[in-house]
C-alpha cells in the first residue's frame, strides 16, 4: 500500500475486502436497492484506508448488523504484509493478525497453526491484532 502521493477524490486510498458472492451478482457497488450492506449478506474491510495519503488501515463489518471500534494497523507503505483472516464461528468474533515476514503458509492449515497466529503475535505485539465480535 505505497503512498501514491495523488489527492483529490479517492485517491492515494487503498484497500482489501473479503465480500461475499452476491455482491457482485446484486451489482452492490451499481444500484443501492442491491446493496449487500441492507440485505445482509456483509462485507469485511480487512485493511482500508479511509482519507488519502492516511498511515492507518481501519477494519470494519459492513451488514444488517455492522461492527468496528477504533483500532487500526500501521499502512505497509514500504513492502508487502502477511496477514491471517480468522472467522472464528463458535465465539463470533474476527480476528486479523499481522504475521512477520518469514510466515510460510503449508497447503492445509491445523487448529494449532491457527491458534499460534492468535497468540504468539498477538502476546508478542498486542498492537499487531484486531478482534472484535461480528455481529450475527
Amino acid at each position: 500500500m505505497p503512498q501514491s502521493g495523488k489527492t483529490g477524490f479517492n485517491m492515494n486510498m487503498p484497500a482489501a475486502w473479503i465480500l461475499n458472492a452476491l455482491i457482485p451478482r446484486t451489482l452492490q457497488y451499481g444500484q443501492a436497492d442491491c446493496s449487500c450492506w441492507t440485505s445482509g449478506c456483509g462485507e469485511w474491510d480487512i485493511f482500508e484506508v479511509l482519507d488519502s495519503g492516511n498511515e492507518r488501515c481501519k477494519s470494519t463489518w459492513h451488514g444488517l448488523k455492522s461492527g468496528g471500534d477504533s483500532n487500526w494497523f500501521p499502512r505497509p507503505t514500504s513492502k508487502t504484509q502477511k496477514a491471517a483472516v480468522i472467522f472464528d464461528g463458535p465465539s463470533s468474533q474476527g480476528h486479523i493478525v499481522l504475521l512477520p515476514d518469514n510466515t510460510n503458509f503449508d497447503t492445509t492449515l491445523t487448529d494449532d497453526a491457527v491458534a499460534g497466529f492468535l497468540n504468539t503475535v498477538a502476546d508478542a505485539d498486542p498492537a499487531s491484532s484486531i478482534k472484535f465480535a461480528l455481529p450475527v
